[in-house]
């Protein structure tokens, strides 16, 4: 990774609203229990996705279904963390 790459603060900020927002879905099913009863289209999709390129473990090692969504939220938001933390600057 070069140091000196360049970021648009407008993909930052638009990374960093995407970001809040996947948390705030995360969070919302992770509240619902959504996934916990009978089957859900989209915590299928999600766990088939889970591979070597796309990482979706929190779902995949779940002791019950949709119990990873406050897992995945938290991820979320430690990344949205360290974007700021690392481009403050341009954030801001």
């Amino acid at each position: 990774m070069n140091p000196d790459a360049k970021v648009k603060t407008t993909d930052l900020e638009q990374a960093l609203d995407y970001l809040e927002g996947l948390s705030f879905i995360m969070r919302s099913f992770a509240e619902s229990s959504r996934g916990r009863e009978g089957r859900d289209m989209l915590l299928e999709g999600l766990e088939a996705m889970d591979s070597g390129a796309m990482s979706w473990e929190p779902l995949r090692y779940q002791a019950v279904a949709g119990h990873g969504w406050a897992d995945i939220a938290d991820d979320v938001d430690e990344l949205r963390r360290r974007l700021l933390e690392g481009f403050a600057d341009a954030a801001l």
